[in-house]
């Protein structure tokens, strides 16, 4: 799988979800065997293996999340709307004296580098 973690603002990359500790998911997995059994006495399981797979805190649900964030800022890319968190994050590393714009300012500016009907804008604001 390629990995386009480093696209990512630093923010986002260091939020990763730890995944659940055996006896949490055990404990979890006999609470949906309980509830199971007490709705629908005669439906098929899921078995323990499946259960630590689709669980919310195994790595596969923050792999999916992170791939998500990433296609969402790709496809933003694509047409042209500019990825506010990522800016912040290389103003911060690259620039650390300068003060960043605001989230509407930051979209207005990218709008004008855009489509520059309204003044003339002359490079990128990172």
């Amino acid at each position: 799988m390629l990995d386009l973690s480093f696209l990512l603002p630093e923010s986002v990359r260091s939020t990763r979800v730890a995944p659940a500790s055996d006896e949490a998911l055990q404990d979890a997995y006999d609470r949906y065997v309980a509830e199971q059994r007490s709705s629908n006495p005669y439906g098929v399981l899921m078995s323990p293996d499946d259960f630590r797979r689709y669980s919310l805190g195994s790595d596969w649900f923050s792999d999916l999340k992170d791939t998500a964030k990433k296609v969402v800022q790709t496809c933003r890319l694509m047409v042209g709307i500019h990825d506010y968190e990522y800016y912040v994050d290389h103003m911060r590393s690259q620039h650390p004296g300068a003060t960043p714009f605001t989230r509407e300012e930051f979209y207005r500016y990218c709008l004008d580098a855009r489509f520059p009907g309204a003044g003339n804008v002359n490079k990128c604001p990172c």
